[in-house]
């Protein structure tokens, strides 16, 4: 690889870094975040992640954030940060695909993903969405790689008997199908996509997608090993055998939460595309190139995945079930493909006007990116921040973070929250050791605490029982919601970090 493009490289790469991992803890928990680190206090308590087929997420995010939470303590930058990393990974391995497009393309396309607003918000977040494009990605190089590619980017024909990186393909097609499968029930769609656009594409050629030879004994080991892997970590390390069999009974309550109508989340057709709209306008002209690079590409594996992308979002738009972090698992194919174009025109058409147009996309999508991650990130009129948990929970946390650093006893301060919708607290607030969580229809009979947490609605029932003066502040923790909730802070204790504040409740006579 030339200097000057090693350096492009490095500095692409850089980017990405610096944008998913700086103020990793800008943005409260996100409600699914909090249920994430639940289930990672979890692991840590049974020592084992019980997979349950109703979560519709695969097993091996949480031991990952387990693995992140166990070295480096409990905050919410420990929680984000495998996915950053995990982020800038998906943006190196852009490059591997120069075989199929080309460095120069590569190159783009990997400055586009770098910078790219979805991919950078939803790195900087702990859900699944960031490991299942590193999956997808690996899975669909190692099948490309598998190809017997009539026409390389070059033009060069390939030779058939040609390994074409050895066993490196066979390995990355294994784990990332392996690795996509325990990571997100949405592996069928893409599965599909993938078998749909290979068909597609061997009809094209005459009937047959012809595959690199290789031997039972070349192909034995990365078949065992992800069948390994997929037994490990369903079964929970071998000690809960009984969650096995969620490997395939989870597709019923996934297909009836996604195609019912009660979630809340559903959406139009077009929502991806107001989102490409709004956001992704590199990915947005790679889709707009899409169905030429599925007729016209020279590389079939291209062309196969160009199919598989347009078939994906035909997909993901007739299901009702919407929310805007799924856009990441579609973004990475277009964003390849408007590297491809970008090189197209520039070599085909007028370079100033190609250069000048890609130039223009991507400082607009990096203008689009860093207000939304460092000072929107929790401004709802953001379509991305969607059920986002508001900056008011920092009301709520520090207060008792700073009566802990003052005098750590206080960890084994009483509380009770009791509340309707009660994540991310219980991960936030999981070093507390007498936090209690009561049901709201059968409360204790005296919630008088130095800290209480309720819905707004729950206020006329439990302030007559309450005997002692509270700071009281009304609070929104998530957004998109009507619910107030209410956050009352014992005097006796917190007087220290309100000296001059007055209590808005006190007890009647």
């Amino acid at each position: 690889m030339p200097l000057r493009e090693r350096c492009l490289t490095l500095a692409t790469l850089l980017l990405a870094l610096g944008l998913r991992v700086a103020w990793l803890g800008l943005k409260p928990a996100h409600f699914d975040e909090g249920v994430n680190g639940w289930f990672v206090d979890e692991i840590t308590r049974r020592g084992f992640y019980a997979y349950d087929p109703t979560n519709f997420h695969g097993p091996l995010h949480f031991y990952l954030l387990f693995v992140a939470q166990t070295l480096l303590g409990r905050a919410e930058w420990v929680l984000r940060l495998p996915l950053a990393l995990i982020g800038t990974a998906n943006v190196a391995l852009v490059f591997a695909f120069r075989r199929h497009l080309g460095p120069a393309a590569c190159q783009l396309a990997a400055l586009a993903m770098a910078i790219s607003p979805g991919a950078v918000f939803y790195a900087r977040s702990a859900i699944h969405e960031t490991e299942l494009v590193f999956f997808l990605m690996l899975a669909a190089w190692g099948l490309a790689g598998l190809l017997v590619d009539g026409a390389t980017y070059s033009g060069a024909p390939a030779d058939p008997r040609a390994p074409a990186g050895g066993a490196a393909p066979r390995w990355a097609a294994v784990l990332g199908l392996t690795g996509a499968v325990l990571t997100k029930e949405t592996y069928v769609l893409h599965f599909a996509a993938f078998a749909v656009g290979a068909l597609v594409v061997a009809w094209r050629k005459g009937g047959r997608l012809a595959l690199r030879p290789w031997s039972w004994r070349e192909a034995a080991p990365p078949a065992v090993a992800g069948l390994a892997l997929l037994l490990f970590f369903y079964s929970g390390g071998f000690l809960h055998w009984a969650a096995l069999p969620g490997l395939w009974l989870t597709f019923a309550p996934w297909l009836h939460t996604g195609t019912a109508g009660l979630s809340g989340h559903e959406k139009e057709w077009w929502y991806w595309l107001q989102l490409l709209g709004r956001y992704e306008w590199p990915a947005l002209l790679g889709l707009l190139a899409t169905p030429f690079i599925a007729w016209h590409g020279r590389a079939f594996a291209t062309r196969g995945l160009a199919i598989a992308s347009l078939l994906t979002l035909g997909i993901y738009s007739a299901i009702a079930y919407k929310t805007p972090w799924c856009l990441v698992a579609l973004l990475w194919p277009w964003q390849l493909f408007f590297g491809r174009a970008v090189v197209h025109a520039w070599r085909t058409w007028d370079r100033g006007l190609a250069g000048g147009a890609a130039g223009v996309t991507l400082a607009c999508s990096l203008a689009l990116t860093v207000p939304l991650n460092f000072r929107r990130s929790t401004d709802e009129a953001e379509p991305y921040v969607y059920v986002q948990t508001r900056d008011d929970m920092r009301k709520v946390l520090d207060p008792l973070r700073a009566l802990v650093a003052r005098d750590p006893l206080q960890i084994h301060l009483t509380g009770h929250i009791v509340m309707a919708e009660i994540h991310p607290l219980p991960w936030l607030l999981g070093d507390f050791t007498h936090l209690h969580f009561p049901d709201i229809e059968s409360l204790p009979e005296t919630l008088d605490a130095p800290f209480l947490l309720i819905d707004e609605a729950l206020a006329p029932d439990i302030e007559p029982e309450l005997r002692h003066a509270y700071f009281r502040t009304p609070l929104r923790l998530r957004g998109q919601s009507d619910g107030q909730a209410l956050l009352y802070l014992r005097v006796a204790e917190f007087r220290d970090q309100f000296p001059t504040r007055l209590p808005e409740f006190v007890p009647a006579p």
